[in-house]
């Protein structure tokens, strides 16, 4: 039994709930057809390339019993069919393939191909059901006479939420087993493109708005019950985990994502997986950290050439790394960017309209970055010449720095961490430039994973991206130091792990035990064992004005820290100097919807989404939910990692809102003169890019500790 909900469901307060029960279905079998078009194998990599993959798969899973399996797939060249009528061809050929299936299945389609004229034709002259989805801006005609529809109008689809009488039931969900709370509406029969099919419009969890989670189905049963239909119709967003998790498996299979231990070149190397493991790594290492140790003998013959440290910047991003070392120059002795290389056009505006700024704020002259920059695809040879050139012209280049874009090693990935990702091949990139640039000395920066993803190759022994990496560098005349960093170990207020490989050309004279333990890496300034606690959140945020959900003013006014304040907080004084006095920027948020705002205010601070398990019905698999989703930050301690801020929805600790630009700036250690650029024109337009540049960006205050002690190398 189902009730009957006014449109608004908050103002019902007895419910009864169905729970569908599969067993009961008319159809045993589903067959849903779906592919690879919008993937993200097939998306142009951000900062690589603007080339896709040319193929499209088309794929019939058969779901029986709450699971699919793949029955049929069949590739295309993108450009060989015709993109709508195309496809939709292809997909039916492939059914009729499949042959006479007993008893009958209900065929199950996204938008893509729900919204194909020719493939629903294809379907109705096959004598089959279907449940497909439609994209809210499609267009209806009720056939039933209603008040609010005049006879012959075509609306879209969205317009209709505001007409939907509501019943509300549960499904259990076919990953999590767990009731998941939908409400529905039935509006019969409507035609659309000439075809008479029913409407329903189904929404996840109790939200009666437009949102991702809603769903426009056209069935072509008038008689079927609505929660069988819709528990069908579901296998659209339902399949999505199921095929990722065959991919993985696949791979797994073939040998090439099978995690491995570090090996022999990288044995020490401590992976701190989250916040819990890292702090028990760290106060096990307190006593350590507070026994004296002997300092290492560096000979200074780094800058003996000269004053300036010519540094060339590979995958520079925004140009946090860079930022590092600049910030690291001393009166006698300065590092000076000879070349600066990105392809992704914003992040050079970004980098362009920071050189004034940064001449600035460093009080130096302009020329301690390039002249000139543009973007360049660092994996042309073309590109690599230059380089070489720019660096020659210099006089030469003393440390090559860069990190290479690192998602696919990332553990908050779970659908690309292989390296036949794009983004993993980008390490032997960075290995090219160290072979033909020859630097004195190179730092690559990347994300932890790179220690445990194997790495492509014909030998029969089986090395991780790191140990290969290390173990060319080598062969090419360097010692090589991985090493595994806390930002907050360094005085950002955030943990954030990253692995560093630091090399020195064996020409400099120096051997492996010249360095001790912590080899060319300083050792930490912060928490446990060093006299200092981490910079917490509270310390990194208390200045900057209260602010809301939406917040769109990019300059504000802003009562700046006493003289007292910056003192007792170098981490303040720091992203204060060089800043504008009493104006802050940046300090924006996104707007969020009502219903996301109303999920912050039940989550704690130090809480996350398993606060909230019950209201995230619009998540096709929660269980692949990561850890540090909808985290509430916590006053007093460091931030958790900083990635994509806004998609990963992080809660500022006592507000009710997201994260807004400038925060996430200062919990990533950009001083607050420093400005993403938000378009191509370097205008402040596109909250969107300048997030995503933050999300990739190298703390600038970890890298200026290992450039200061560079410097005395």
């Amino acid at each position: 039994m189902v009730s009957t909900l006014p449109p608004d469901p908050s103002a019902a307060e007895a419910e009864t709930r169905l729970v569908l029960d599969s067993n009961r279905l008319s159809w045993s079998q589903i067959l849903l057809v779906e592919d690879d078009a919008s993937r993200a194998t097939r998306r142009p990599v951000p900062g690589i390339s603007n080339s896709v993959r040319g193929d499209i798969t088309v794929c019939w899973h058969q779901i029986a019993a709450d699971t699919p399996a793949l029955v049929k797939s069949k590739s295309y060249d993108a450009g060989a069919l015709d993109a709508a009528e195309g496809r939709a061809s292809l997909a039916l050929e492939m059914l009729d393939e499949l042959g006479h299936l007993s008893p009958a299945p209900i065929v199950v389609a996204g938008t893509t191909y729900g919204s194909n004229y020719r493939f629903l034709c294809g379907l109705r002259e096959r004598k089959l059901n279907f449940a497909v989805e439609l994209p809210p801006s499609a267009l209806v005609e009720p056939v039933v006479v209603r008040s609010w529809a005049e006879p012959g109008r075509l609306i879209p689809l969205a317009e209709l939420l505001q007409h939907a009488q509501w019943t509300k039931f549960s499904i259990v969900h076919p990953t999590t087993e767990q009731p998941v709370d939908f409400l529905w509406a039935d509006f019969g029969p409507v035609m659309r493109q000439g075809l008479r099919t029913r409407l329903l419009i189904v929404q996840t969890g109790n939200v009666t708005r437009l949102q991702p989670g809603t769903v426009f189905a056209l069935v072509s049963d008038d008689t079927a019950d609505p929660s069988q239909l819709i528990n069908a119709v579901g296998w659209t967003r339902w399949i999505r985990p199921f095929v990722r998790k065959l991919e993985r498996n696949a791979r797994t299979e073939n040998g090439v994502e099978t995690p491995i231990p570090p090996t022999r070149l990288t044995p020490d190397v401590a992976v701190r997986v989250n916040i819990t493991i890292a702090r028990q790594q760290d106060e096990a290492a307190r006593q350590e950290r507070e026994l004296p140790i002997e300092a290492p003998t560096l000979r200074g013959c780094l800058a003996t050439a000269g004053t300036d440290l010519k540094v060339a910047e590979l995958f520079a991003g925004a140009g946090g790394m860079g930022l590092g070392f600049l910030l690291a120059g001393q009166a006698d002795c300065r590092y000076r960017l000879i070349f600066s290389g990105e392809v992704h056009p914003i992040y050079v505006e970004t980098l362009k309209s920071n050189q004034a700024a940064l001449a600035a704020a460093l009080r130096q002259r302009t020329d301690v970055v390039p002249e000139q920059l543009e973007a360049l695809d660092l994996r042309a040879p073309e590109v690599l010449a230059r380089a070489e050139r720019d660096c020659r012209d210099a006089g030469g280049v003393d440390i090559l720095i860069g990190g290479p874009p690192c998602q696919g090693f990332s553990s908050a990935n779970r659908n690309s961490g292989h390296s036949s990702n794009p983004h993993n091949q980008l390490v032997e990139v960075f290995l090219n430039y160290v072979e033909r640039l020859r630097p004195r000395v190179f730092l690559m920066e990347n994300v932890q994973g790179i220690v445990w993803t194997p790495k492509d190759s014909e030998s029969a022994e089986q090395l991780s991206v790191a140990d290969d990496f290390t173990q060319r560098t080598m062969e090419a005349g360097y010692i090589v130091f991985p090493k595994l960093l806390d930002a907050a170990w360094y005085g950002v207020p955030q943990h954030r792990n990253r692995f560093f490989i630091l090399g020195i050309s064996t020409d400099m004279g120096y051997d492996a035990e010249d360095f001790g333990p912590w080899g060319p890496f300083p050792r930490p300034t912060h928490g446990p064992g060093t006299g200092q606690g981490y910079v917490t959140v509270r310390q990194a945020l208390f200045d900057l004005p209260h602010i809301w959900n939406g917040y769109e003013v990019a300059e504000a006014d802003y009562c700046p820290p006493t003289a007292d304040e910056l003192e007792q907080n170098p981490f303040l004084s720091a992203m204060r100097d060089g800043a504008p006095e009493r104006i802050i920027w940046d300090h924006v948020t996104s707007k969020h919807a009502a219903y996301v705002i109303d999920r912050y205010r039940r989550i704690p601070q130090g809480g996350n989404w398993e606060n909230i398990a019950e209201m995230l019905t619009n998540y096709a698999d929660i269980e692949r939910t990561h850890s540090n989703i909808y985290r509430r930050l916590v006053w007093d301690e460091p931030s958790i990692t900083i990635g994509h801020y806004r998609k990963s929805m992080i809660v500022h600790p006592t507000q009710d809102r997201g994260l807004s630009l400038r925060e996430a700036c200062r919990l990533q250690s950009f001083p607050d003169w420093f400005r993403f650029a938000g378009s191509l024109d370097g205008s402040p337009r596109g909250l969107t890019h300048k997030q995503q540049q933050l999300a990739n960006a190298v703390c600038p205050l970890v890298t200026r500790a290992i450039a200061a002690f560079i410097l005395d190398l």
